[in-house]
């Protein structure tokens, strides 16, 4: 594990690296699974000038990558405003933390089934 410019590197994949080949709608070879756009999200919130210009670009990104699979139908603006906005409070409230440090934090957020009711 370590940290470049508060990104995290995973098993020699960091979030960047991950983001971009979604951007192209290439499926990562290990699955897009909830994790994976947590890491988009905390990309493009980084990078962003404003939570309305990262939410626009996952928004984006993911509408353009489910189709691109097949699997329109799974794309969801409010789901993906919930995680954009999750992500984005565990960011404020740990200014300058890494990814990973955020996650160890807030478990919660690699759990798919927190915007579900009880």
């Amino acid at each position: 594990l370590e940290v470049r410019d508060h990104l995290v590197v995973h098993h020699g994949r960091d979030a960047v690296e991950l983001t971009r080949p979604i951007e192209r709608c290439e499926p990562p070879n290990q699955g897009f699974h909830h994790a994976s756009p947590v890491r988009v999200a905390w990309v493009y919130l980084h990078e962003s000038a404003s939570l309305d210009e990262a939410v626009s670009r996952m928004a984006d990104t993911l509408r353009r990558f489910s189709i691109s699979v097949g699997k329109a139908e799974k794309y969801s603006e409010p789901t993906t405003v919930f995680w954009m906005l999750q992500v984005a409070a565990a960011r404020a409230v740990m200014p300058g933390a890494t990814l990973d440090a955020v996650l160890r934090a807030y478990p919660r957020l690699l759990d798919k089934d927190l915007i579900r009711p009880l």
